[in-house]
Parts: C-alpha cells; structure tokens; sequence
C-alpha cells in the first residue's frame, strides 16, 4: 500500500506525530481502522523507527489509537471527528485549521503588572513587572479565540528590552525566556465575557464562552508562565478523551 504523506527529512517527532495525525484522519475516511507497521512508516517517512514509536505512544496516550500486542495498531473511529481534544497541546490556529476554517492570528505585545489571581498562580507578588502577549485567533476573517500570555520579567532573558511577540506560546517562552514548557496544567470553566474580551471577539454581553487558564511549567517545576484564554464555541468545541486500558 502507498501511504498518503509526504516524506519527511527532518527526524522531527513533532512533524512525525503530525503527519501521523494526517494519516489517520485520510485512513479513517477511508474505511480502513488499521495502520501500517512501524518500519512501514518510519521507511515512508525517511525517520528512524523509534521516532516513529514515540509519536504512536503519544497518540495512544491522546486515546486516537489502539496498540494490541500481536495484532497492529488501529484507529479508534469514535474519536476521528474530534478536532479539539482539551487533554491535546494545541495552537488555537491549527485547531480553527482542523476544524475547517481558513484560520489567522493578529499578534502583540506590550509591558505590564502581574494580576494578584496570575501572580498567585505564577507564585510572585502581584504588581510584579510583566511581559504580556495578546493574540486574537480568526476563523475566515471572524474572531474566534481572544488569549493573552503572561510571563514574569524577571524570567525573560533581556528583560530591558522589546521581545518579539511570536506567534506560539511555547515559541515565545523557549526563545525569550531560555527555558522550555515540561508541562501545563489547565483551568475549564464558562463565562460571560469581560467588556475587553467582548470587544475583542465581537460578540453579545450574554454570549457565554469556555474559559481556560494554562500554568505553563518548566522540567524543575518552576512555573514559567500564564495563558488565559476565552474561545467562542460557535466556532471551537472541545472534547476529552480518555483511555482506560493498557493493552
């Protein structure tokens, strides 16, 4: 069988775990609920075979598949029209994508205080100097997510200076502040809009949204930074998957 991806150059997981993404999606559609081998696809994918290994864990983790030990790894076809799974770490721009909108995003950035709620979270006194990047997320042209980082200045690497405000949250952190993103750990609940973020997504007092806090934490557990983000479901919905068995 010729398989539906591109080749890959570059030993990258993140790109491996992605095309694998592809695939599963084009097989699902498809009719067909069982993947390739692993030499099968690391060969088509010009990647080593424990690349490969590691991305499948991953998606075996996120629920999308099944390894059973003697027979392959199948896809779970309850899951192939989820789009936006909350358990996932995912660019709001690549999920409006997955979702089927021509997605965008208008970046900025600008000097601040920390809020004594972020700066509790980020465990620092409130009024602590900040660096905040606000990102509106658009689904063909409409606003769909309204999100704003925050990250402490002290942290920055040149904190007398202008950092760029790059479009991904963990781009920024990696390049400004030195120190990669281990894990997040996220806050769910719904809200009625502050007057800034009606106006930032052009909607309604009483439109309610899905309100999600990220704590973005470093490998020594030291909390490196806050997302707060607001998404209009009419355009973005979440779902969680879970799985319950080794097998």
């Amino acid at each position: 069988m010729n398989l539906p991806v591109e080749r890959i150059t570059a030993d990258s997981y993140r790109q491996v775990k992605a095309r694998l993404r592809e695939l599963i999606a084009r097989l699902g559609a498809e009719g067909t609920l069982r993947l390739p081998a692993e030499e099968r696809l690391a060969a088509s994918l010009g990647v080593s075979r424990a690349t490969v290994r590691s991305a499948l864990q991953s998606l075996q983790k996120e629920g999308r598949i099944r390894r059973l030990h003697g027979a392959g790894t199948f896809i779970n076809r309850h899951v192939l029209g989820v789009t936006a799974n909350l358990a996932e770490a995912g660019a709001f721009v690549d999920l409006l994508a997955d979702a089927g909108y021509e997605a965008g995003q208008r970046v900025s950035g600008r000097a601040t205080e920390l809020s004594e709620d972020v700066a509790t979270a980020l465990e620092l006194p409130a009024g602590e100097p900040a660096w905040e990047v606000e990102r509106v997320f658009t689904a063909d042209g409409r606003p769909a997510v309204y999100s704003v980082d925050h990250v402490p200045a002290r942290l920055l690497r040149y904190p007398s200076s202008t950092p760029e405000a790059m479009d991904s949250t963990f781009s920024f952190i990696e390049t400004h502040v030195g120190r990669p993103v281990c894990y997040s750990v996220a806050q769910v609940r719904p809200l009625l809009p502050p007057p800034h973020v009606r106006a930032a997504l052009e909607i309604e007092a009483d439109h309610p949204l899905l309100f999600l806090r990220h704590l973005h934490v470093h490998a020594d557990e030291s909390p490196l930074a806050v997302t707060v983000a607001y998404v209009n479901d009419d355009y973005l919905s979440f779902s969680v998957i879970r799985g319950y068995l080794d097998q």
